[in-house]
């Protein structure tokens, strides 16, 4: 007997990387593909009409050349993925995310392709969740329960930025212990979650609500409180998350304090220089097939040009850390330079309570004990101690 059911789509991320690394192959050859043409311009322009036989047989080959690259590259992708279909689940569902490497590059993807990624649904699209062990926790009391053995009632929610995954909050800590182990010595549950930074904050703050409101429903004991943590991108994904596409959100009421590090409020210089760069390159025409490989962007890349316009929620504490290069935080160029991301006002934004640290970059605010020190003070409602040179409570 036949079951009408369908039958649940499997995951295959082996087919998915193929996918992608032929995807690549086609974006990367086309600016190559168009130089390449452009140069040919110069050279049988300057020789003039009895090169022209020559130049036709140049760019028939040169093309031909290309479409082959691209078309065998395509090819092996799909030979890739029917034969990947015969291989058990076990060993093609989390074929790359298993290894802690293949995780981080599978963050980086998403930032760079995460909206494409979705469309064609490939499984390399990051799922939104709490993960443990590289794997997403189903919003399940029998899962969030294994995945936190030591569940308390004070929830630290921690949202990685762009091109990010959870696993941004253990690396580089030298032996001192992630922000989550420090709050965990101080009875607070620490969920990182993982999500998809290339879909854009609107989508993922959205999403980012209705999860939460799934897991403190599902968490094995009843949620008293809950504090908010955003690096870069995730910042802007929590104000989101808390303002209006939260506005009736059960768990909004339990959230006590929501801290940014280096978020850019009014936007990212890299962003808007990227985008500036392509608008400029597609004006030559020897240069606007280099503007098609910027505009390849993502929705969340381009998110990161904007100022967010959602105000910051009210009935919570929103402190901002913001980060220097400059030793002096005072230097005529501090705010400029900023992290190296993020300037010193866009980090600051809308936020009254700043916390300024110099001599430091944008990535080292996942992992920096003075970082870690507020946190703690924040979320056991003690009184803020210095974290640098400056800290400011405008």
């Amino acid at each position: 007997m036949h079951s009408n059911s369908p039958r649940a789509r499997r995951r295959n991320e082996v087919a998915g990387a193929a996918t992608v690394l032929a995807s690549a192959v086609d974006i990367l050859s086309r600016p190559v593909q168009g130089t390449h043409r452009a140069v040919n311009d110069v050279v049988f322009g300057v020789l003039g009409r009895p090169a022209s036989p020559i130049r036709t047989l140049n760019d028939g080959i040169a093309d031909a050349v290309y479409a082959a690259v691209r078309g065998g590259s395509a090819a092996v992708a799909k030979a890739v993925a029917v034969g990947s279909e015969l291989l058990p689940d076990e060993t093609v569902s989390h074929a790359v995310t298993s290894s802690a490497a293949g995780s981080v590059v599978v963050g980086a993807v998403n930032g760079l392709l995460g909206d494409r990624l979705v469309a064609e649904a490939n499984d390399l699209a990051v799922e939104l969740g709490p993960h443990h062990r590289r794997r997403v926790v189903a919003n399940e009391t029998a899962e969030l329960t294994t995945a936190f053995p030591f569940a308390t009632g004070h929830l630290a929610v921690l949202v990685h930025g762009l091109g990010e995954t959870e696993q941004a909050w253990y690396y580089r800590h030298d032996g001192r212990g992630s922000y989550g182990e420090t709050l965990a010595a101080h009875g607070i549950s620490a969920v990182c979650l993982r999500y998809n930074t290339g879909t854009g904050i609107v989508d993922n703050g959205a999403a980012l609500a209705d999860l939460l409101d799934r897991v403190v429903t599902a968490w094995p004991v009843p949620v008293e409180r809950i504090d908010l943590v955003g690096h870069s991108m995730g910042g802007l994904v929590l104000r989101r998350a808390c303002g209006v596409e939260a506005s009736r959100a059960t768990w909004l009421p339990l959230v006590h304090t929501a801290c940014y590090l280096g978020t850019p409020h009014e936007g990212a210089p890299l962003a808007t220089g990227v985008y500036h760069l392509s608008r400029a390159l597609r004006r030559v025409k020897q240069t606007a097939v280099w503007s098609d490989l910027l505009d390849v962007r993502s929705r969340g890349v381009d998110d990161l040009r904007l100022a967010t316009d959602v105000p910051l929620a009210p009935g919570i504490r929103h402190v901002a850390v913001q980060a220097t290069l400059a030793e002096d935080p005072h230097a005529w160029w501090a705010d400029a330079v900023g992290d190296g991301l993020v300037t010193l006002r866009s980090a600051r934004g809308p936020v009254s309570e700043v916390y300024t640290l110099p001599g430091t970059g944008h990535l080292a605010l996942l992992s920096d004990p003075r970082v870690s020190r507020v946190l703690v003070d924040l979320m056991t409602d003690a009184a803020p101690r210095r974290i640098g040179q400056v800290a400011a409570r405008a």
